[in-house]
């Protein structure tokens, strides 16, 4: 079959090589940000069936044994930017963009070097263009091929690609459409992104309305569906929090009023959600005017089992100076980690009015079935409930859709 080649653009730098320099963006992290897209979309339709779920995924991307039906290349691939020109790291308040980059892509710097100094991969710059060619093998089903381009949509409309993309870093925007017929009931200009207009009536992440309200007539008819797939509920979550990341009534969303750049969006950004997570005021003398979470002064130094600020996010260290403590998920004696259930994104095609997208998944935060499974304090097991993750991503995203503030003080360090 013929290419169908897009018009690919970077709307914030993309961390997408871990340790190896000039990588820049490539297909398999795009394949890998599809199928996590692909399992948001199929989730609302199969519920915690994850044996189908699997089953489908791999009819339309491939799985041991079975090629991919979706071939993508990138004919030009961006070259990657070097640290020096970081050069946004450096503005007014660049501080709370290297907050939002976190320790694994920002290293502090002493106060008279360069702040670009401190990140620890190279990038690919914001505002970026590229191509990617798709196409699909000959005997790949319509449905197949439409649940391809809608994973790739969700991809560019809601998330990103490379490290720190719930943070607002690796979006992309489809600008553009060439080539090939496309499959089923897909136009061009279905595939484009949208611009904030689209964003401005979001309260959900629903799949039942505009280029996705036909997913699950293609859902049905994959080979490997079952033949009641078509007629099931249309909430297979009902009365349940979804286990895992699925569009639909578990979700929430917000945008931000007011438009600027992507760096000072995310500059406020980055501020907003630090003082949002140290919700408790700096004291009066001591600690340097730092502000706290409540968590470090009834948790870490304190008898409280309760750890609500896990919600957002494991793990978590705490380091004053002198002691450093860590809350993480633990299976086991085996470490491992629970993402925000919060994204930021920056939206629109104007890179002077970019606005702020918050959307968030309310569904549990842990699995309840495995009884290994649960969040330490070192030897201590600490408590965060579902609730905990609804009512910190409700509180962020309200504040987030009125304009408000967490902000109480500049006192910052």
């Amino acid at each position: 079959m013929p290419w169908t080649t897009l018009a690919l653009r970077t709307t914030t730098p993309v961390f997408n090589g871990g340790d190896d320099e000039g990588v820049g963006i490539r297909v398999p992290s795009l394949r890998g940000g599809m199928r996590y897209w692909f399992r948001a979309l199929a989730g609302a339709v199969v519920g915690d069936d994850l044996r189908l779920l699997s089953a489908l995924e791999h009819e339309v991307f491939g799985g041991t044994g079975h090629q991919s039906p979706v071939v993508l290349r990138i004919p030009d691939p961006p070259r990657t930017a070097d640290r020096a020109e970081a050069k946004f790291l450096g503005a007014r308040d660049g501080e709370h963009l290297q907050y939002l980059l976190g320790q694994g892509l920002y290293e502090r710097t002493p106060r008279k070097r360069p702040a670009h100094e401190g990140l620890t991969r190279s990038f690919v710059a914001a505002e970026t263009d590229f191509h990617l060619d798709l196409r699909f093998t000959p005997g790949t089903s319509e449905a197949a091929a439409s649940l391809a381009l809608a994973s790739l949509w969700l991809l560019c409309t809601y998330g990103g690609i490379g490290a720190r993309v719930r943070k607002g870093f690796g979006g992309l925007r489809i600008t553009g459409v060439s080539g090939s017929t496309l499959p089923g009931d897909w136009t061009s200009d279905d595939l484009l992104t949208p611009g904030p207009a689209y964003y401005e009536n979001l309260d959900r992440l629903t799949a039942d309305h505009g280029v996705l309200a036909h997913h699950r007539e293609w859902l049905a008819a994959l080979k490997t569906a079952p033949d009641d797939l078509a007629t099931r509920t249309a909430d297979p979550w009902h009365g349940t929090r979804p286990t895992y990341p699925v569009l639909g009534q578990h979700t929430a969303a917000a945008l931000r009023p007011g438009a600027t750049t992507w760096p000072s969006l995310l500059i406020t950004a980055g501020k907003e959600w630090r003082h949002f997570r140290a919700s408790e005021d700096p004291p009066e003398t001591g600690a340097g005017g730092r502000v706290r979470t409540p968590e470090y002064r009834k948790v870490i130094r304190g008898n409280s089992d309760h750890f609500p600020l896990g919600a957002l996010g494991l793990p978590i260290t705490f380091y004053d100076g002198r002691n450093k403590d860590t809350v993480n998920v633990r299976n086991g004696a085996e470490h491992l980690r629970r993402a925000s259930p919060v994204w930021l994104r920056t939206v629109g095609a104007d890179r002077t009015r970019r606005r702020l997208f918050s959307f968030a998944f309310l569904g549990t935060f842990l699995p309840q079935d495995d009884k290994r499974l649960g969040v330490r304090l070192g030897e201590r097991t600490l408590q965060v409930t579902d609730q905990d993750l609804h009512d910190c991503a409700t509180t962020w995203l309200d504040k987030m859709r009125e304009g408000g503030t967490f902000v109480r003080t500049d006192r910052e360090r």
